[in-house]
């Protein structure tokens, strides 16, 4: 149906308009009448009418200057035709000037009025098909000058974007980014339940929102759709909250999505860092995988790194593969995310045990001298899981890690010390060798004498207790000069050293060599 409004003022002939005219046969609706050009204007901003027929003569503004005002200063397209009881050459000539598409002479027949709208439709469906396609191209433009303003801070960038948007320095922006959870498949297309993301996030941000601010919206990846609003009137707090009453409302989040909201900064400039803000959230939220609602805060004071809880964990995940104790693993590895959300984890510290466990996974492979094929595979998808483009989360982990237990599952060979408290003291040092212990309170865990206790932990293992100890730390702390950018002193304190040059002398005792050049040797190549 095409919208028309009729604008005449004398009231009968707005009746003749109403009762003559079968405006739905021919595909019309009539959508307002008006007996003045100023409430007129009112109404084409109101109704947006595909077409506005209008008398000539009228008080104050008449059809001409209703005509004119309505391109001119509305930039309104409509198609137009005047009506008059004159057919006077000045007229026409300023409707021509207007690019008025038709005149009607009074009286009106109906047969006439008929004739034009059947006429009419041509070209009323011409300029529709141009204007969707006018807006579906700025809409493109749009979406490809957000992409480009949230991957560079180029000044053309900045500008292009300003100028598409209509934005400027004191223009209130914020980020919205929404992905499905681990669902791509081979073709790149995320599963929504057949729901295009942008419809969804469309939808979203329309009751979140609920009209405040304007809303563009764009395709960064396959998968990953955002929503760019400018000039909302909700603070952070507020936000906050009406994201979480539009979740409910909506029945957000699915079980596939995932929605990253930003923080707010003035000005298309600072989009890239709410880009920035919202992959943080992404980051943190991956280990988990979990869909949901993710807001940006400021972040609070990090709280105290504690790297030996940390390697504990992972010492514990290490040994649950080795004995092959599932249970433990899926534990474990909980436990590790919880430790990770707790602490406010950074993402290059999750990347870092990360390929800490990885790189022991590996050294256990080697050592397992599996060379079967499924044992191969399993290889080459741990070390494909290492890519940039991979996000690790604590399900994919369990599954490696479960993966891995099965993989170096081996025959246990019957030692002497098998089932004995020395060995038991020797599975837990390999826990809590981080940890202050002494002979002493180990001695009472396991009933023993201290004096009994060290004569039979020499002869079983080959080392005093503290000797053991060391070289437990000693090995640890070759591991993460080889595997990560710790700092010496760091890894000092994580392995219960004080002061780091006496590690450093301790390190070099076993070893033969500092710290500092062991890990220069191993990294630089030599």
């Amino acid at each position: 149906m095409y919208k028309v409004l009729v604008v005449d003022d004398e009231p009968f002939m707005l009746e003749g308009w109403e009762a003559m005219v079968d405006w739905e046969a021919y595909g019309y609706e009539l959508c307002g009448t008006s007996t003045n050009g100023e409430d007129a204007l009112d109404l084409i901003r109101a109704c947006d009418p595909d077409l506005v027929v209008t008398d000539i003569r009228m008080p104050v503004v008449d059809g001409l200057q209703l005509i004119r005002t309505m391109k001119e200063e509305l930039g309104h397209t409509a198609i137009t035709v005047i009506v008059s009881g004159y057919s006077e050459f000045g007229y026409a000539q300023q409707a021509l000037r207007y690019q008025v598409e038709h005149y009607l002479l009074k009286p009106l027949v109906t047969d006439e009025i008929h004739n034009l709208l059947r006429e009419l439709a041509g070209p009323l469906e011409e300029r529709r098909i141009a204007e969707a396609s006018a807006i579906k191209d700025q809409a493109a433009a749009i979406a490809a000058a957000i992409v480009d303003l949230i991957h560079a801070r180029e000044p053309h960038a900045v500008n292009a974007a300003a100028r598409l948007l209509g934005a400027n320095e004191r223009t209130r922006c914020r980020l919205m980014m929404v992905e499905s959870i681990g669902n791509l498949d081979g073709n790149g297309e995320a599963e929504t339940g057949g729901i295009p993301l942008q419809d969804q996030l469309r939808t979203f941000a329309e009751y979140c929102f609920d009209g405040s601010g304007q809303a563009w919206l764009f395709a960064e990846t396959p998968g990953r759709t955002g929503l760019l609003v400018c000039d909302d009137d909700l603070d952070d707090k507020r936000l906050e909250a009406r994201l979480r009453e539009t979740g409910i409302r909506l029945g957000w989040p699915t079980p596939k999505l995932a929605l990253y909201c930003s923080g707010s900064t003035y000005g298309p400039a600072g989009v890239r860092d709410l880009y920035r803000q919202t992959m943080e959230l992404r980051s943190r939220a991956s280990i988990t995988n979990q869909a949901g609602i993710y807001a940006y805060r400021e972040r609070e004071t990090a709280r105290e790194w504690r790297l030996d809880d940390l390697l504990t964990y992972v010492g514990a995940l290490l040994q649950a593969i080795e004995s092959n104790d599932r249970a433990c693993i899926v534990r474990t590895v909980n436990e590790l995310v919880l430790c990770f959300d707790r602490i406010g984890a950074e993402e290059h510290w999750l990347n870092t045990t990360i390929q800490h466990i990885r790189g022991e996974l590996l050294r256990r492979y080697a050592e397992s001298e599996d060379s079967s094929g499924d044992a191969a595979e399993w290889l080459r998808q741990l070390l494909r899981s290492d890519s940039a483009n991979h996000v690790c989360t604590g399900d994919s982990l369990k599954r490696v890690c479960v993966q891995a237990a099965d993989r170096l599952l081996v025959k246990e060979v019957p030692t002497q010390t098998s089932g004995t408290p020395i060995s038991k003291a020797v599975d837990y040092l390999k826990l809590h060798f981080r940890e202050k212990i002494r002979l002493q309170e180990l001695a009472d865990r396991f009933h023993l004498s201290a004096a009994y206790f060290g004569q039979q932990f020499k002869r079983e293992t080959g080392y005093s207790f503290h000797d053991y100890i060391l070289h437990l730390r000693i090995e640890e702390a070759r591991k993460l000069l080889r595997r990560t950018d710790m700092l010496v002193s760091d890894i000092a304190a994580a392995l219960g050293y004080q002061d780091s040059d006496y590690f450093s002398d301790k390190f070099k005792a076993v070893t033969g060599e500092l710290p500092s050049s062991y890990k220069n040797k191993r990294q630089g190549g030599a």
